[in-house]
Parts: C-alpha cells; structure tokens; sequence
C-alpha cells in the first residue's frame, strides 16, 4: 500500500515520460560531442539504456568514433559494418540502444540526409540533434528529437521538449 501511494505522488511529481537521463549523464555526453566535434565537425554517438514498457532510460553512450574511427569527417560518415561492435557493448553492459544523438553547426531540424538515413533503421528509434557542435549544455526545448517510424516517416517530438525527453537530477 505505502509503494503504490509512493509511486503514485512520484508519478505526480514527475510523470512517465518516453525518455529520460540523469543530468550529469547528460552533461557529460555533451561535453564529449563538444571535445570530439572541436567545433568544427559534427560528432556523435548512440544512448545506451533499458527500455521500461513505452520509456527509455539512459545509462551510458558510446560515441560513433570510438566504433568507427573514421566517421567523424566533417558530417557523419558512420561505416555500418561496425555495428557489430555496438551489439557487443550492448551485451556486455546489459543494455541496449535506445537513441542516438549527434550534432549540427547551427539549428537543430533533421536534415535530408539525416531523415534518408536512420542510424537504427528501425520503427520507434530516436534520433536527437544538438546544435551549434554542442558548444553548450544544451537542454530538451533547445535540441531536435525526432522518432523513426519506418518508410522514410519520422516523427518530430521537438517541441514536446521535456515532456518527451527529461534529463533530471534525480532517477
């Protein structure tokens, strides 16, 4: 009885949304685009987390250049080939990709290229854009989220900012 009232004044407090990180997480994936981008070059890298019926949570990211060296070369040139190393982090971590995110050298809107080709082509995955080579910390409200449904369709959940992508202090 206590666990259920508890979860449910949690829920009030902070409703389920479909993707959530921990601040410092975040912060800290950020830090990494801005360091591997050197302002000067898209970077970017796949959220790893758990999936909790229709949310996601991330725990950890790994960036597209630490599994293929070359992709960063201006924009993403993401050799999929090396896909199998992901998996293998996955495995090893016990999680799985439930995002990826990379940056662009102003806005945030997904672009032609990016809308033809999904990094997980696959109905539900997200794809998240921070602008301007993530030169700041930069929060839901002020980055693209975006959501493959298959066919060349994407969602865009952009201006649902934080109440489709929290990034909190607390779990």
């Amino acid at each position: 009885m206590t666990s259920s009232m508890c979860r449910i004044i949690w829920e009030r407090i902070f409703p389920p949304v479909p993707l959530k990180c921990r601040r410092r997480l975040w912060t800290e994936v950020l830090r990494q685009l801005r360091e591997r981008g050197a302002s000067e070059r898209e970077s970017g890298g796949f959220l790893l987390g758990l999936r909790t019926g229709e949310s996601r949570s991330i725990k950890a990211f790994v960036a597209y250049d630490t599994v293929d060296p070359k992709a960063l070369q201006g924009n993403i040139v993401f050799d999929g080939s090396k896909m199998d190393k992901v998996w293998t982090i996955c495995r090893e971590m016990g999680l799985q990709v439930v995002a990826d995110v990379h940056t662009h050298p102003f806005g945030f809107a997904h672009s032609s290229v990016d809308r033809a080709n999904p990094m997980i082509p696959e109905c539900g995955h997200l794809a998240i854009i921070v602008p301007n080579f993530a030169d700041r910390d930069y929060l839901p409200g002020s980055i693209g989220i975006y959501e493959f449904r298959g066919r060349g369709v994407w969602l865009d959940h952009t201006t649902e900012g934080s109440r489709f992508f929290a990034v909190r202090r607390l779990p």
